[in-house]
Parts: structure tokens; sequence; C-alpha cells
């Protein structure tokens, strides 16, 4: 593809993105795999382009959006600086309206909240989190993410997965927070490396490693995972179990659990019961109720609005409204209460989300501490050697993490103890 041609397909792309935002629709990445998946001639180093081109709007939809009225083609146009590859031949984009060209020409003043790059309405929201810290943090957060490795200890050693990687002249450095993490400069193609099919390997954020860690599971343990999807946290806890005890990884979503049974089988994971909880007709209740009060162990990592991720996933803070919020809210608090039920007197439920906002953190928690009298907080320091990881969460003994304060995903987890 010429690059004017390369042009063209991100727009039409875009056309997708931009009705996908509206209705709630599939996400950038699913749309960009269908459109090459019919268009076999488009090499990578063309697919590339194109996707780069995609993300660059994508990451800036709010103000493209509003400075373009909504029209892709302007959109596109602002981010390219030009219309020189605007010419209506071979496959490239139609030449440039007049109203196209005026708006090319003219000045469009950045907001504090465009170059910012957040949603007006959040703003309340982040700022409750990051105080005088907010631009930085917002900078960071609309960075790129790092390429984040979890060794399974279960199966290997950091030092044999490091000296892999020198082997294959991978630039690397060991995780500040999790003994499990390496960080990788690069993010390249490892499922054909010897060690990821080996399942010496997963790909798994350093906040998520941090939060297994801090679960403090032993072997021996029942451990319920309630939320598994794709299962990357059961996996992180099963490998702390040394094939000892009982994990039991639930979904709603059949189409997240999938995968796991043969990730569990590439990572020597022995121990696991995964099943799909089938919502309709009370299967769900009829499923969980053997396992009432019988959990040393329950992770709770909820559905959440995601905002501690928009640097890996940009779209997510232009899909949200206070509609959807309202609603991960409700499941929270609906699933703090039903994850309650599964732990045993002394047992723990840790609640995690990938959420920068305190009503999905501090306010779901203080609220959940209040209604159960046996529920007790436990210091994510009791947990934790490093005397130099600082929260940034309004409740001391909860951990809150960030892309700037600490490098990771923006995460929160609070350990809380059923008393016996």
């Amino acid at each position: 593809m010429i690059e004017s041609a390369r042009v063209q397909a991100a727009i039409e792309i875009l056309e997708q993105v931009s009705e996908s935002l509206s209705n709630d629709g599939p996400s950038a990445d699913n749309l960009i795999r269908k459109y090459f998946r019919t268009r076999r001639y488009a090499g990578s180093k063309d697919r590339r382009a194109v996707t780069g081109l995609v993300y660059q709007v994508v990451r800036n939809w709010g103000f493209l959006a509003e400075v373009s009225g909504g029209s892709v083609r302007k959109m596109v146009l602002l981010t390219l600086g030009d219309d020189a590859l605007f010419n209506g031949q071979d496959h490239a984009p139609a030449a440039p309206s007049d109203d196209e060209r005026a708006f090319l020409t003219e000045t469009h003043e950045e907001q504090p909240h465009h170059r910012l790059n957040y949603p007006l309405w959040l703003e309340s929201r982040l700022q409750a989190r990051f105080g005088d810290n907010f631009a930085a943090e917002l900078e960071s957060l609309n960075g790129r993410a790092p390429f984040d490795l979890r060794v399974n200890l279960g199966k290997s050693t950091v030092a044999e997965v490091e000296t892999f990687l020198k082997d294959q002249g991978v630039d690397f450095s060991r995780g500040k927070w999790a003994d499990s993490a390496l960080i990788l400069s690069d993010n390249p193609r490892i499922d054909a490396w010897d060690i990821y099919k080996d399942g010496a390997v997963e790909i798994q954020d350093e906040a998520a490693q941090l939060a297994v860690d801090l679960c403090a599971i032993k072997p021996g343990q029942q451990v319920m995972d309630l939320c598994a999807g794709a299962g990357g946290k059961t996996l992180a806890a099963a490998a702390l179990m040394d094939n000892k005890g009982q994990i039991y990884a639930f979904d709603n979503n059949a189409r997240r659990l999938k995968d796991l049974k043969p990730r569990a089988k590439r990572a020597n994971v022995r121990i696991l019961q995964g099943r799909h909880l089938d919502t309709a007709g009370g299967k769900r209740q009829k499923i969980l109720s053997e396992y009432l009060e019988k959990m040393d162990r329950v992770i709770l990592d909820v559905p959440c609005s995601g905002s501690g991720v928009w640097r890996r996933n940009p779209e997510l803070k232009w899909r949200l409204d206070a509609d959807n919020l309202t609603k991960y809210m409700r499941i929270q608090k609906t699933l703090l209460s039903e994850g309650w039920g599964f732990v045993k007197p002394g047992g723990r439920m840790i609640y995690m989300t990938c959420s920068l906002f305190q009503d999905e953190n501090e306010h779901q928690v203080s609220t959940f501490l209040d209604g159960h009298e046996g529920a007790k907080l436990i210091p994510y320091s009791d947990l934790y050697e490093k005397p130099d990881l600082e929260t940034l969460s309004s409740l001391p003994d909860c951990l809150a993490l960030s892309p700037h304060s600490h490098g990771t995903d923006g995460f929160f987890v609070a350990i809380i103890e059923k008393t016996a």
C-alpha cells in the first residue's frame, strides 16, 4: 500500500470506530483485525502504519471530535497537519473540500482537558485522586504502557528468564514492586519464545502481580477467583501454591474463560477448577452455594471503568459515560456482598480494580465495612516488606497505584479479613 492508501484505510476504520463509540460496539482492536482480515494484500508494515494512525487519532479523540464536529476526515487532516495525501488518486482519500481546507488553516485552541486528554465530566474524580500531581499523572496516563512479564516462579526463576532475554538481545529491567516482574523496553512477539510456550512467563502488568502478592496466598489453601476473566491473576495465585490446595476460577463470560485451561496446562497448574457461571434461572447461585464460608482467599477483581489502563486502551475513556459508571458501581457492590459469603472465618477477600476513581474504590470499601461488623481492613503495608511503596489512596490501609507515581497501571487493592 502506498502512503495515501494507508491514510484512506485509517479513515475507513475510524469511521467504524466513531460509530462503535456512539453505540458501545466493538473495540478499535477488533475493528482493525476485521478490516485487515479481508485485505490480505496489506503487509505487516501497512498494518502497523494504519494501526498507528488510528490510535494516534483515538488517543486524542476528545479534542479532535470536538473541534471537527465529529468529522473523521477532519480529525485525520488535523492529525497529519496537511492535506498532501488527500488527492483522490490510487486509493487515496478524496481531495479536501473547501470547508476541510478552511478547517485545516484555522487555529484550534486546546483547553486544559484537551491538552491532558481526558473527558471533562471526569475532572473532579481525577482531581480527587491526584491532587497537586494532576497534570503529571494525566500526562503519564497518555503515555505508552510498558511490556511487563510475570515469571512463573512455579516453573522457572527470574535468573533463568533473564538469561534467555539476554541471549535474545532483549532490553529489560527488573520490576520495582513485584519480585516476579520483568519490564521489557519494546513490545516483542513472544508467542514463539520457548520460555512462553513452556509456561515460564506470562504477560501481566506489575500492578496486577503485586496485587496477587498482597493476597498472601500459601500452599494448601482454598482460593477463589470470582471474576477470573482470562485467568491472569488465577495463574499468578496458583504459582504461589506449589500445586497444593485448590484454586477455583469463575466468570460469567465463557469466552473469556476458554483460554484458561490450556494456559494452566502450559504453566503446570494442576490444582485449578474453572467454571462458567451461567446466570440463567438461578444457576449461578446453585453452582456457588457449595463454597459458602470455605475459602481462605477470595480474589475479587471486579468489572470497573478501566480508567487505570487508559494508556493501554485509550478508547475506554471515550466509551465511559455516567450511566455505565453507575452500572459498574452497582455490580461492584453486589460482588462485594456475594464474595464475602465465600470467605471462611479468618480468611480474606481481596478487592481489586483497575480504576482510579474513589467511587469504585474507597467509597465501595468504606460502605462495605460499615455494613459488615465482622469485616476488618488489613493494611497493605503489613504484607509488603519494601518501605518505599506509598499509596495514593485516601484510605491509608488500601493501596492505590498510578503510572506516574509507581510506573504501573492505575490499580487499587483492599484486603478485608473476616474475623474468626
